[in-house]
């Protein structure tokens, strides 16, 4: 194995573009291709926990995004009628992190962000407009065709890593099979005006209502307050968009007015559960969404995605000083099974709940030997498998 390996990132979503940017850093050179002419400014994933934001610290772009987004200093959860039945904050988390807290920030913007630190890197080239159609492994290397602004044009790396989202053409053409499952019903998105909180007093950057095993999440953005709410079976996504059937859904779990007309935009989605089988092949390797894709409670899915992007930025690295694949399988591995036997668990248990996840939530709030814990799996300071973090303060990471 080279001492100095060459990579191809597939994907310029958060994920790739952190890959390419930490082993850019490294002094490996990168090729990122990305299949759309720009990054993708549709609004999705906009939840970035505490050892996520401490990954983004080291690529520069962590304070920036605490200066622009919602600091989000503790969780709020309160029953039907609008009583606050637990509220918890992340004190726990001081000393772990650098940034003891949630932040609410467009998934796009730190799209942004990243481009512009990869754009000034030497070692990186960015490809848009660039879709991958097909991949060969052949010994030490991985040959990659793709349509490159209508063209097809062929590039060559010692490494592929496919960070190309849930529908990942690396993943299927590497032939790595998937473990699927759909969520019954959809998930209706609004967004509503910052000063929501009219209508409900005293919300925390993010409160979850419950109506038994119903429930909406309210999170704030610096722009307007995201409404999260199931669609359930049977629903179509026309009824869904619609003003009637909205406004009843809302009334339906929490003390509401009519809240519709000052709405600015609405959309709605499936829910599906989807991971690969195996992260891996010799020299092919998943991140992100072609790794692994939850259900959207909890804001996990995005950042075990940085958190793999990482991970094998950091194998690749080791790899390389030893002549050897078996520090990058390894972690490549153990994100594997961090997606298997804990994220996926964990967010599935989310799903269709309610009524007794609050119960323990409003029971776990009033133990303090238990809290931390709790505050410590929401954070997903758990689930950091396969990934070397910095000392904090002079102390040991938490994970």
């Amino acid at each position: 194995m080279s001492s100095k390996p060459t990579v191809i990132v597939a994907g310029a979503g958060p994920v790739g573009l952190s890959l390419a940017l930490f082993v850019a850093r490294a002094g490996i050179p990168v090729t990122v291709l990305e299949k759309r002419k720009d990054v993708n400014r549709q609004s999705k994933a906009s939840t970035f926990h505490a050892p996520t934001l401490d990954i983004l610290g080291q690529l520069g772009v962590a304070d920036q995004m605490v200066a622009d987004g919602v600091v989000v200093d503790a969780i709020q959860y309160r029953d039907a009628n609008g009583d606050i039945l637990a509220r918890i904050d992340f004190e726990s988390l001081v000393g772990l992190t650098s940034y003891p807290h949630r932040l609410h920030y467009e998934q796009s913007d730190l799209s942004d962000l990243l481009r512009v630190a990869l754009d000034s890197d030497k070692r990186a080239q960015l490809h848009f407009d660039s879709e991958v159609f097909e991949i060969a492994e052949r010994g030490d290397q991985v040959t990659v065709n793709c349509l490159h602004k209508g063209r097809e044009t062929r590039f060559e790396a010692d490494f592929l890593f496919g960070c190309d989202g849930a529908q990942s053409v690396v993943r299927q053409a590497a032939g790595m099979e998937t473990v699927e499952k759909h969520y019954p019903g959809m998930v209706l998105r609004l967004y509503a005006p910052r000063d929501f909180s009219v209508h409900l007093p005293g919300l925390d950057g993010i409160t979850y209502i419950f109506n038994g095993d119903e429930s909406v999440s309210l999170l704030e953005m610096n722009d307007c307050r995201r409404v999260v709410v199931r669609v359930p079976e049977g629903v179509s996504e026309d009824e869904a968009m619609s003003d009637a059937w909205a406004i009843g859904r809302l009334q339906s779990l929490f003390p509401i007015g009519d809240i519709l007309p000052a709405v600015e935009q609405r959309d709605v989605y499936a829910a599906t559960r989807r991971h690969a089988l195996t992260p891996r092949t010799n020299r092919v390797f998943l991140a992100g969404d072609a790794l692994h894709l939850t259900n959207t409670r909890g804001g996990m899915n995005l950042n075990a995605g940085i958190h793999d992007a990482l991970a094998l930025a950091q194998g690749l690295e080791a790899a390389a000083d030893a002549a050897s694949l078996e520090p990058l399988h390894k972690v490549a591995d153990e994100r594997g099974r961090i997606t298997r036997d804990i994220l996926i668990p964990r967010t599935d248990a989310t799903i269709g709940t309610g009524r007794e996840r609050l119960r323990r939530i409003v029971y776990i709030s009033k133990d303090p030997d238990k809290l931390p814990g709790f505050l410590h799996q929401q954070a997903m300071l758990d689930m950091l498998g396969g990934v070397k973090m910095p000392r904090v303060n002079g102390g040991r990471y938490y994970g």
